[in-house]
């Protein structure tokens, strides 16, 4: 039977199949779907012709000049910081010095005079002599030690590996395209963790790791109920993950998972690890951080419940440490806002705090992670956003993402991992 044409309008036979779009269409459609397809790309070639003229208008040399500079005024500035700190040490020195040399000589004077008093008086006793000699032997062992046994220690200068990196600034609004993606059901838990090879993620009652090609070399059934969330230690080199009451440590070495006992039970909203701790805060209203030593084993340290932190009506969603920091997701239910914070690691001093233009929807908690040098990217599940901030707490950038976004994080070599309810996308920045 002859096919007829694909516009529903059109009782004309089929005259062709278009291979790129699979539909038939008259002869009359054909060449009107042809000529709207050429007008399609016409836009694309300017585009392509723009860019060709900015890439040959490209100079290495004139932009080697430009971040020579600003690596020169590095320099400069890290000389003039040596610099003032050695004159802060030479003026230490010559305060060190002269009270040194002070000392000696009081104490040189005074036994002075102790010698011409006994002459004047020509009346000394052998326990007098005695005495003088013991001061004698002192100055001079005080005089061998300022000349010979003052030694300045000084410790080598080193730098960082990553102090000077040649990187290009992210933005999220110039998210490159999806690399691979992990399709899933609903019933998947969407936080993830990495170990900075792996990839830590639920999948269909497992838990698997999986490398920034979605090859999976281990997996292993999770019977401990709905994850909350899960983050990695380099300490106990373990994945940490918790439930709504419970935490447990998965060594991805054998795969097996093990209940944390010396954590009592409570209920469990987010975790994050610093080089020494597991802090884990509260899923209650004025929320709670909790600190852990990691070793020699895992125990109580301290609550970190100041009165800034957490309102009646406030919750903490999520955890980061970084660089001696800890970074904040905390949710206002009654006002139906959020903001994020950056506090000390040491005295929960706060360093910055920033309002975010979402509406808070309290059936699934936000996520963030870092990125790009200490900057934050949020996932706003409620209107399918991804919000970019600045390591000072700055709004940067926003971009639409979908499927709604529920957690994030960078992984591998410049990896961003991003969780939906129904699939996991990666993306290479």
């Amino acid at each position: 039977m002859t096919e007829k044409c694909s516009i529903a309008t059109c009782a004309r036979a089929s005259y062709a199949l278009c291979h790129g779009c699979q539909l038939n269409f008259c002869r009359e459609h054909m060449i009107e779907h042809t000529t709207l397809t050429q007008l399609q790309i016409n836009p694309l070639i300017v585009e392509v012709n723009k860019m060709n003229d900015e890439i040959h208008e490209l100079n290495p040399k004139n932009l080697y000049d430009v971040f020579y500079q600003k690596l020169d005024k590095w320099r400069i500035k890290s000389h003039q910081m040596i610099d003032m700190y050695f004159e802060k040490k030479i003026k230490e020195l010559d305060l060190y010095l002269n009270e040194q040399v002070k000392k000696l000589k009081n104490t040189f004077n005074e036994t002075y005079a102790k010698i011409e008093s006994f002459i004047q008086e020509k009346e000394i006793t052998h326990e007098q002599i005695n005495l003088l000699t013991f001061e004698i032997q002192g100055l001079r062992k005080d005089i061998n030690k300022i000349n010979n046994d003052f030694q300045i220690q000084t410790k080598p200068l080193t730098l960082e590996k990553n102090l000077i990196n040649f990187d290009q600034t992210f933005h999220v609004s110039n998210l490159p395209p999806i690399y691979r993606i992990i399709d899933r059901n609903d019933r998947s838990f969407t936080p993830l963790a990495t170990d900075n090879k792996f990839l830590l993620l639920h999948h269909e009652g497992n838990l698997l790791l999986v490398d920034e090609e979605l090859t999976t070399p281990k997996q292993v059934p999770w019977k401990h109920g709905p994850i909350y969330d899960m983050c990695y230690s380099l300490a106990l080199k373990r994945f940490i993950i918790i439930n709504e009451n419970e935490v447990f440590l998965l060594n991805q070495g054998n795969m097996t998972i093990d209940k944390v006992r010396s954590i009592q039970w409570q209920q469990w909203f987010s975790c994050t690890c610093s080089d020494t701790s597991l802090y884990l805060s509260t899923k209650v209203y004025h929320s709670s951080l909790l600190q852990f030593n990691l070793l020699p084993s895992i125990v109580f340290f301290k609550r970190w419940s100041s009165p800034d932190l957490c309102t009646n009506d406030e919750a903490i969603d999520g955890i980061i440490y970084k660089d001696n920091k800890l970074a904040l997701m905390i949710s206002n239910d009654a006002k139906r806002v959020l903001r994020i914070e950056l506090r000390s690691s040491t005295t929960f001093d706060r360093i910055w705090s920033l309002p975010l233009d979402i509406i808070y929807n309290e059936k699934q908690a936000y996520r963030f992670c870092s990125i790009n040098h200490n900057e934050w990217l949020v996932a706003d599940h409620s209107d399918s956003r991804l919000l970019h901030i600045t390591k000072d707490g700055v709004m940067k950038s926003e971009v639409s993402y979908t499927p709604a976004p529920c957690c994030l994080i960078e992984f591998g070599h410049n990896m961003l991992a991003i969780s939906t309810k129904t699939v996991v996308h990666l993306h290479k920045l």
